[in-house]
């Protein structure tokens, strides 16, 4: 089948890749010029001449040039996977079966932005990449089908990310063979139990200490690389919490934000009622070192408190 594909980033190439493995043709790949504010992009250049793929590089699918670029490929299917912008009416009409995109929450909830951030600070212990027709409307296509993702404890941004980009592989696996066939399922979502998941942006990762350890062991698994990361700050340094280690139960007598204790790699900073235990930071734009090394390298001391969020933000 002809095939036009959008995408930016690894979920889209992993799908690219199981595409062609499958025999479609792709006729055109659309991606974004290299920006440092996408947090996920990835190059597709060598897959593309690899595979013999016309590239074009755009910062919108909606402009008349990238349009005509579009119908010259005459595709039969678009893809726009990983694209964090929305698609024009008469986009979604140019392939004649049909516009397809993917979105990792089990649609009809969460709908909308960082979707894979959103399942870890709110704790979720499941999520789903959800394979759909594309509309107007963010997300509100009907079903192709949704692939179930696991969430672990132990589970990060990252590795999170990875999971979601296997079940990408697995959604086109299986239902790219239903296409050529002339079958392209689609359910309709229920919109009574659509809910919207809000965008997130660098500035939103201040971590408030004041939250028990689950909740901000959450916040920080969640914003993670490829994203900007959580963060807080002690002196007035800026200092990004990359990693910790899940929870446990211990509590302590201590304010929140405090710098209660060294245990190898790991700090031990209050929380409420409990500890969170940081096991990578990065201070300012210096290299990332192990959570441990923080007190000795910068000269602070156990007793000494990240900022408390409250404070930071009436100031």
């Amino acid at each position: 089948m002809r095939v036009v594909f959008v995408t930016h980033n690894d979920l889209g190439l992993a799908c690219l890749e199981e595409l062609v493995d499958l025999g479609a043709d792709v006729r055109g790949v659309f991606t974004r010029p290299e920006r440092e504010e996408l947090a996920d992009q990835t190059d597709l250049s060598a897959f593309a001449e690899a595979e013999s793929i016309p590239v074009h590089h755009v910062d919108s699918v909606n402009t008349d040039a990238t349009k005509r670029a579009i119908r010259n490929c005459d595709p039969e299917l678009l893809f726009v996977v990983g694209w964090s912008r929305l698609v024009d009416a008469d986009v979604l009409d140019i392939p004649s079966l049909t516009a397809l995109g993917m979105h990792p929450a089990p649609l009809p909830r969460g709908r909308g932005r960082a979707p894979i951030a959103w399942s870890l600070i709110e704790g979720l212990d499941k999520t789903a990449l959800s394979f759909f027709h594309l509309v107007e409307d963010a997300d509100a296509g009907d079903l192709v089908g949704q692939e179930s993702i696991p969430i672990d404890i132990e589970d990060d941004a990252a590795s999170l990310y990875e999971k979601t980009i296997e079940a990408g592989r697995t959604l086109i696996r299986q239902y790219y063979p239903e296409f050529e066939r002339g079958h392209v399922p689609g359910q309709p979502q229920d919109n009574s139990a659509a809910t919207w998941w809000p965008k997130r942006e660098p500035h939103h990762g201040l971590i408030d200490w004041n939250r028990p350890p689950r909740k901000l062991y959450d916040w920080i698994r969640g914003q993670t690389r490829p994203y900007p990361g959580a963060f807080s700050y002690l002196d007035d340094r800026k200092v990004t919490v990359w990693a910790a280690n899940p929870p446990t139960e211990a509590s302590t007598l201590a304010s929140p934000g405090e710098i209660v204790y060294r245990d190898g790699d790991a700090l031990g900073v209050a929380a409420w009622e409990g500890v969170v235990e940081l096991t990578e930071v990065q201070v300012e734009d210096d290299d990332a070192v192990p959570a441990g090394e923080l007190p000795a390298r910068y000269k602070y001391d156990m007793g000494d408190s990240f900022s408390n969020a409250r404070d930071m933000l009436q100031r």
